[in-house]
């Protein structure tokens, strides 16, 4: 794959081959449930994060550096998550993001990068890894709810995101659970209010497959 530029490792200096952060199409086609963008921005995933090939440093743009990373980068913890087994090559810069913000007690970002591991994953079909990453997206995202970080637009958003991806990893009962507390939040949008009733249906059916947001378009009744 050719870069269109490079990087400066803000780290070790390594200049390095890179996409340039922010340069994303803009997706056409709907969204999954759990927010995956629909192509052409879903196929640039890989193209989301740069990583330093020295040091292993991962970030949007590793040209820069928040207070305190270095130290955790060049820790052996997070070294070791470079070569991880445990999740495929393709997923480890987003794991090592992950590892990095939440290290930073930047715990809902964690978890979204948790999240994107998770669908590098899906398009590789490594299931197991798929769902791993998913549970550590929900436990960053409990840490960040902790300390009164939010991870969604609103909170009823939040409640169909953790629904989701409770019932991605089998996890009906937590599932079943963030669906009823998601109903009851006060003035929930209706496309949130439609994703969440959608998900009981799964969750009755133990349906831990992708879902996307085009299924409640085809089901919408037609305008008079």
């Amino acid at each position: 794959m050719e870069h269109p530029s490079t990087a400066t490792c803000a780290i070790c200096g390594t200049v390095s081959p890179a996409w340039p952060p922010g340069q994303l199409p803009e997706p056409k086609g709907p969204p999954d449930f759990d927010t995956r963008p629909g192509d052409p921005l879903r196929s640039t995933i890989a193209r989301w994060i740069q990583v330093c090939p020295e040091c292993g440093y991962s970030a949007e743009d590793i040209t820069r550096l928040a207070a305190g990373a270095e130290a955790i980068v060049r820790s052996p913890e997070y070294q070791a998550l470079r070569t991880d087994p445990d999740a495929p090559e393709q997923a480890r810069p987003f794991l090592c993001f992950a590892h990095l913000l939440d290290k930073l007690h930047q715990h809902a970002d964690s978890g979204w990068s948790y999240l994107h591991a998770a669908w590098v994953c899906d398009d590789l079909c490594a299931e197991p890894p798929a769902m791993s990453l998913r549970s550590c997206a929900l436990e960053a995202w409990q840490r960040g709810k902790a300390v009164g970080q939010s991870f969604g637009d609103d909170l009823a958003s939040e409640f169909a995101l953790v629904t989701d991806l409770y019932r991605r990893t089998g996890q009906f009962e937590h599932a079943t659970v963030a669906y009823a507390e998601g109903l009851e939040v006060d003035d929930i949008a209706a496309p949130v209010e439609a994703i969440l009733r959608r998900q009981m249906v799964l969750i009755q059916a133990r349906d831990t497959g992708c879902h996307s947001m085009s299924e409640l378009m085809r089901n919408r009744p037609a305008q008079v």
